[in-house]
């Protein structure tokens, strides 16, 4: 028999937990995205270690749930507690990112389109619309949205958003990541899925960093778009 959930009510949480929480969904709401546990002590005036404990409590409480990389934070909707279904039950919203801006935080709200709503359990922390044929033999075309879910780290083989450059520079890419020799030979290689275009090999002088890894990909047709 399946277990249920356990109910989630607010009285539940300590007073720090409940300022905790609040924290964190001012944080989402501001940045489109969740604080790292750092962050998320300086806005409570604590170390991360005990920010961390206050995460772990939540977590253990049913309001979120905490998955690789430093921003790892998926706040589970209220639809999902209660005695009829699990954290993986109802439907959360999550941001479109359409074409971004030189110099500008990938989630700022100057990118963002609207939002989809997603299965709570499909693991996406935003969606990216793509440009380009760069990733078509993957199953991924121009005009689609690809659903990210938020982490710093990958493993060779998967599909990543890459962002390339800083400041007025930074650029987000779709590609295959990909890693070549070690030590100080280690090159990171973004691979497209396209045999008319190159891989490009990162410059380690070059800015370089994950937003996230592609989990699934979400093709709307013309005229249906996101709310």
């Amino acid at each position: 028999m399946a277990r249920s959930a356990p109910r989630r009510t607010s009285s539940a949480l300590t007073e720090r937990q409940q300022a905790a929480l609040q924290a964190l969904r001012r944080f989402q709401a501001e940045h489109g995205y969740p604080p790292t546990r750092a962050e998320l002590g300086e806005l409570l005036g604590v170390r991360p270690q005990t920010a961390d404990f206050h995460l772990r409590a939540l977590e253990r409480k049913g309001f979120l749930r905490r998955r690789p990389g430093a921003r790892g934070l998926h706040f589970v909707p209220e639809a999902s507690a209660g005695s009829g279904g699990g954290p993986e039950t109802g439907v959360r919203r999550v941001p479109v990112v359409g074409r971004t801006a030189a110099g500008r935080p990938l989630l700022a709200v100057e990118h963002l389109e609207g939002h989809v709503p997603l299965p709570a359990d499909c693991g996406a922390d935003f969606a990216l619309r793509v440009q380009g044929d760069s990733m078509i033999e993957a199953g991924i075309l121009d005009g689609d949205l690809v659903l990210v879910q938020r982490t710093d780290t990958a493993e060779p083989g998967d599909i990543v958003v890459a962002l390339l450059g800083e400041g007025e520079t930074l650029e987000a890419t779709v590609k295959r990541y990909l890693v070549r020799g070690r030590g100080r030979s280690r090159r990171v290689i973004l691979r497209p899925a396209n045999p008319a275009l190159e891989d490009r090999v990162v410059d380690p002088e070059e800015g370089f960093a994950l937003a996230g890894r592609v989990v699934g990909v979400l093709r709307l047709w013309e005229g249906r778009g996101c709310v």
